[in-house]
């Protein structure tokens, strides 16, 4: 047992713990092992099963605790989740340096390049291996002197982006034929320099990679987090220095008022990637999210994805007023989507309508995805086969602000929640999609739901949403995904837009695309931005001092 395992395993509610060595090294066979923890938006079943969690700190049914790293640094070896907070209330965690002595994402430059060939320089922390002209990435060993992970440089589970000079925008290397993912071009040969310098004779003679780019790979299975908060209550992560997160972010989930401040999730010197999917993602959450005076740059997905889930109506049954339903996208499963007394909607799948609302009077969980759900009452209607059923009880409101975020190749804040959202004194830098997207789906990712109102001002934007300028360059944009097409009602509620300041030294025209929201005031910005409407989708637009164009997207 490691000691930082030792002092975790005899905590007490109420509890202070202040931390006093420099590093606490934890690895998969030496930490808190659980299983059963299933978590939103993560490993399917395959690639996770049992729902194993492997973690240095762990708190299930604690109250009133602070821990206090004191600056100590949480040094991960392997593929580890360094904290899990289950069943928890009032707890603070602040003064902590969270790094992998080998991170998961693997990083290489390009030193020189022509047609069909290049040069690359592997950092020393990047480890790897040459055998029968391939390259493998791979971990340090574990206690068995075997390595805890091993990658071929491409894949049917590996992702490659690339980082050009200068350009501050992570984008796709383009995948070759056959590629699942977009990958890095096959190499017909690797010859080793030195240690971590590497020539590449590659098999297409056409290809060609500019000098000075980075290139970032890694494996897309997310069998553990950067962080978990799980039925908890009154969480705060405060002055946090996150170097490296594996698989995933940092995840709260069916968890009440949870805020994250003064944390730095900014690369180490040497890398240019933190997070390999989203920095802080929200499934299910209720009462206050905040966000605020954070610094988070270098990621593969979202900083924010806020949202709840969509779970499928399989069966319904009058006689006892019960409802099947069922997790439809296969990261997400074996959590518990409701508790008694929650409020729930039944919904149309093909326009996202609400049309009836009741109360959850039981729950039944049947297995890893489906649960019996008996209800105060049901439709008189009889659901259609891609109805489902949003829980409305499990909605936050969102703060997101002063804070600094930059360099991913998605979007900044996906944002689904129906509760007032403030998105304000943010800068936005380099963003590859949208920085604000409000979406909804029951078809697809099943994230829920409908969008309240939010409030988006005084943000500094500069060069965003590069990467998608076939959709028109948006820096906002309104994409609930509606599957009727003739359906002109609209989902979400309301958006403003003032005093924000949108800059573009790439020359590329923004966009706002307003897409199935009811109303939206725009002023006082200090761009002269344009407006993609879909017709009827939006019942008034007031105050704007932006040109207008209506349109059926």
């Amino acid at each position: 047992m490691n000691e930082l395992m030792e002092i975790f395993s005899k905590v007490k509610s109420g509890e202070e713990i202040t931390l006093s060595r420099k590093i606490y090294s934890i690895a998969p066979e030496d930490s808190f092992i659980r299983y059963g923890l299933h978590f939103s938006n993560t490993a399917k079943y395959e690639e996770n099963p049992m729902g194993e969690r492997f973690c240095g700190i762990f708190l299930d049914n604690k109250e009133n605790i602070v821990v206090d790293g004191n600056g100590s640094t949480i040094l991960i070896h392997g593929i580890m989740t360094p904290f899990i907070f289950r069943n928890c209330k009032n707890i603070v965690m602040k003064n902590f340096i969270i790094d992998h002595h080998r991170p998961t994402m693997n990083e290489f430059t390009i030193l020189s390049s022509e047609k069909g060939k290049a040069t690359i320089k592997i950092a020393e922390e990047m480890l790897y291996e040459i055998r029968d002209d391939m390259l493998y990435w791979v971990s340090e060993n574990d206690f068995s002197g075997r390595p805890y992970w091993k990658n071929q440089y491409k894949g049917p589970k590996i992702l490659t982006n690339q980082l050009r000079p200068g350009n501050t925008i992570v984008d796709d290397v383009i995948a070759a034929e056959g590629d699942w993912w977009h990958g890095f071009p096959d190499v017909k040969k690797f010859t080793e320099i030195e240690k971590g310098l590497i020539e590449i004779e590659f098999r297409d003679n056409e290809v060609y990679f500019a000098p000075e780019t980075v290139i970032q790979t890694r494996n897309i299975k997310r069998v553990q987090t950067g962080g978990a908060i799980d039925n908890c209550e009154n969480v705060t992560l405060e002055n946090l220095r996150i170097m490296s997160m594996n698989c995933f972010g940092i995840l709260a989930q069916n968890s009440k008022n949870i805020e994250y401040r003064n944390l730095d999730c900014t690369p180490k010197a040497g890398r240019t990637v933190v997070s390999d999917a989203d920095f802080f993602h929200f499934s299910g959450c209720s009462g206050k999210v905040v966000v605020k005076n954070c610094k988070a740059k270098g990621a593969h997905d979202d900083i924010i994805n806020i949202h709840g889930t969509h779970l499928k109506i399989i069966e319904i049954n009058r006689k006892n007023n019960s409802v099947i339903v069922r997790y439809s996208h296969p990261e997400s499963r074996g959590f518990n989507p409701y508790v008694n007394g929650d409020n729930i909607e039944f919904v149309c799948g093909n326009t996202l309508q609400p049309y009836f609302k009741t109360k959850v009077a039981d729950v039944d969980q049947l297995s890893d995805t489906d649960f019996k759900i008996c209800v105060e009452a049901l439709p008189c209607i009889e659901p259609k086969e891609n109805d489902v059923i949003e829980n409305t009880t499990r909605t936050a409101e969102l703060v997101v602000e002063e804070n600094v975020f930059e360099q991913i190749p998605s979007r900044a804040i996906l944002c689904t929640t129906r509760k007032d959202v403030t998105i304000k004194n943010n800068i936005f830098r380099n963003m590859g999609g949208p920085v604000l997207c409000v979406a909804d789906d029951a078809n697809f990712w099943f994230e829920s739901g409908r969008g309240g109102n939010i409030y988006f001002e005084n943000n500094t934007v500069i060069n965003c949403g590069a990467r998608e300028l076939d959709k028109g360059c948006d820096v906002i944009r309104y994409e609930p995904v509606i599957m009727d097409k003739n359906s002109r009602i609209p989902v979400h509620k309301k958006l403003v837009v003032k005093n924000n300041n949108f800059t573009n030294t790439n020359g590329d025209e923004y966009t706002i695309n307003l897409n199935y929201l009811e109303s939206a005031e725009i002023e006082n910005n200090n761009s002269n931005v344009k407006i993609n409407v879909l017709s009827d989708g939006i019942a008034t637009i007031k105050q704007c001092d932006i040109m207008i164009r209506n349109e059926v997207n």
